[in-house]
C-alpha cells in the first residue's frame, strides 16, 4: 500500500520549508528569510500517531507569472496538487489575504482534493485575532506556527483523522545521488529518468537549490534518485543559500549507495568537476561518470576512447569508475545505467572468502614482493577481507612501516585484475603480525 501524499502549497514566504521540515522531523528544505527559495518539489517522509505518509514542500506560487522560471515554479506547485491525497494551504497572519491567495484557492477548487487551510505565524493566542482576516473563505482554519509548533499537535491530529487506516510496508531502495557542478544537465537527467517533469530545468546556472528525492522504477525494481544542488566554488558561497546547499550535498553523496557524478562532455573536465570528484572518492562511495551532452561532441573529433583517456587523465584517483556517454536531453545510452548501478551495488557488498584471497596474494607476490624495508625482507603473511560497503582488506606483514602506499597501489591493481570491484574503491590496512 502506497503511503499518502501530503502537499504544501501556497504563497512565497509563508512558511512552507518551516512546516515541511517540523513535520519531517528534520531539516531537509532551505529556509531563508528570501522568497522563492525552494523551486522543486522537496520529498520527505513523516508519521504522526503511528501513521507514516509522504510530504511534499513546493516553490512559492505566484499569481502573475511573467518570467519563465516562475511559470515552472507554479507549474511544479500544480504538479503536487495533482499527485497529492491532502493538501494543506499555508497562509500567512501577518500579511492577511492577498489576491495571491485568492487566486491559488479559486485554482484548487477544479481539482476536488481535500484541502486544509493552516494560517501560519500565530505563535500565541493574542494573535488568533489574525484569522478575522481569512473567516470571509467560510473553511475551518487552523492556527499555527510551524517555527515554534504553537497548534502543530491539533493541526496534525486533524490531518492522520483523514488518512486510512493500515500500516505500509517499509521496502529500502538504494539512494542514488546526482551531483556536479551547476547547468551540466542533472535535473534534465532525472526527468528523463523518471519519465515526466520532475525537477525545474532552467538554463540559468543553480536552478536547484535543495537536494529532492524521487522514486525511479526500471523494470518493477525501484530506486531513491537524489538530485543534489550544483557545487560552486568557495568564492560564490557567500550567499547562505548557496551554503546550506553545498552542505546538504555533501550530506547526501555520504547517505547513498551510489553516486552519478555528471560531466559535461561539450566542455570538457575543469577543476570543479575534479574537486567534486574528490568528495565523492573521499566519501568511499559506488560511482558512474556520466559524460552528459554527448549528442553535442563533434566524434570526427573526439572519439569515446579519447575522452575516456583524458577523463582518467584529469580523475587518476577514480580510474575504477566506469564511464558512460549519455544525452539526459535525447535519452541517449540511459538504457544501460541501471544495470551499471545494479553491478556497482553488488560489487560494493561483495565478499572474497580467505582462501581466494591468498592465493591471489601468492601470484602477486611472486611478481613483486615489498621492496627492502632498513635492508630487510618485508615479508606479508597473509590478506583477509573485513568489511564490505565499501570493501576492506586487512594484510598482516613483520613491517608495517615497510608497506608503502605504491606497493598498497599495486596490490590493489592486482586485486582488480582478479576481482572487479567496478565501480567501487577499495580500502587497505596493513597489521603488523607480532613475531612468535
Amino acid at each position: 500500500m502506497p503511503k499518502p501524499v501530503i502537499a504544501i502549497i501556497g504563497r512565497p514566504n509563508v512558511g512552507k520549508s518551516t512546516l515541511f521540515n517540523r513535520m519531517v522531523g528534520k531539516r531537509l528544505a532551505v529556509i531563508e528569510d528570501v522568497p522563492g527559495i525552494t523551486r522543486d518539489r522537496l520529498y520527505g517522509e513523516a508519521s504522526w500517531d503511528n501513521k507514516k505518509f509522504l510530504v511534499v514542500d513546493t516553490g512559492g506560487f505566484q499569481q502573475e507569472p511573467y518570467e519563465d522560471l516562475i511559470k515552472q515554479v507554479n507549474r511544479q506547485v500544480l504538479l503536487a496538487v495533482e499527485e497529492a491525497d491532502i493538501i494543506i494551504l499555508l497562509l500567512d497572519a501577518e500579511n492577511g489575504m492577498l489576491p495571491h491567495d485568492m487566486d491559488l484557492i479559486d485554482k484548487l477548487r477544479h481539482y476536488g482534493k481535500r484541502v486544509l487551510y493552516a494560517v501560519n505565524k500565530i505563535d500565541g493566542p493574542k494573535k488568533e485575532k489574525a484569522l478575522y482576516d481569512f473567516y470571509s473563505l467560510g473553511v475551518d482554519l487552523f492556527p499555527l506556527s510551524a517555527l515554534n509548533g504553537n497548534g502543530y499537535e491539533e493541526f496534525m491530529d486533524s490531518i492522520v483523522s483523514l488518512l486510512p487506516e493500515g500500516e505500509d510496508e517499509e521496502t529500502l531502495h538504494p539512494r542514488i545521488a546526482i551531483v556536479g557542478r551547476p547547468n551540466v544537465g542533472k535535473s534534465t537527467l532525472v526527468n528523463s529518468l523518471l519519465g515526466k517533469e520532475r525537477m525545474i530545468v532552467s538554463p540559468i546556472p543553480g536552478t536547484t537549490r535543495d537536494a529532492v528525492d524521487s522514486v525511479c522504477s526500471y523494470y518493477k525494481k525501484k530506486y531513491i534518485i537524489v538530485d543534489t544542488a550544483g557545487i560552486r566554488r568557495k568564492g560564490r558561497m557567500a550567499e547562505t543559500v548557496e551554503r546550506y546547499s553545498f552542505l546538504r550535498t555533501l550530506k547526501n553523496i555520504e547517505g547513498c549507495e551510489i553516486v552519478l557524478l555528471v560531466l559535461d562532455a561539450s566542455e570538457g573536465i575543469v577543476e570543479l568537476d575534479q574537486k567534486i570528484a574528490g568528495l565523492v572518492f573521499n566519501a568511499k562511495k559506488g560511482a558512474v561518470i556520466l559524460l552528459n551532452k554527448w549528442d553535442l561532441v563533434d566524434k570526427n573529433m573526439l572519439s569515446v576512447k579519447d575522452v575516456e583517456r583524458q577523463v582518467y587523465q584529469k580523475l587518476w584517483f577514480m580510474r575504477y569508475v566506469p564511464i558512460l556517454t549519455i544525452s539526459a536531453m535525447s535519452k541517449q545510452r540511459l538504457t544501460k545505467l541501471f544495470p551499471l548501478v545494479d553491478m556497482i551495488i553488488s560489487e560494493r557488498s561483495k565478499r572474497i572468502d580467505t582462501h581466494a584471497l591468498n592465493q591471489f596474494l601468492i601470484n602477486t607476490l611472486a611478481v613483486q614482493e615489498p621492496p627492502l624495508y632498513k635492508g630487510k625482507q618485508v615479508k606479508i603473511y597473509y590478506i583477509t577481507q573485513i568489511k564490505i560497503n565499501p570493501p576492506g582488506f586487512v594484510i598482516f606483514t613483520n613491517f608495517k612501516d615497510g608497506i608503502k602506499e605504491q606497493y598498497i597501489k599495486f596490490l590493489e591493481s592486482k586485486l582488480r585484475e582478479r576481482f572487479s570491484f567496478k565501480g567501487v574503491p577499495v580500502e587497505f590496512y596493513v597489521r603488523q603480525k607480532k613475531r612468535q
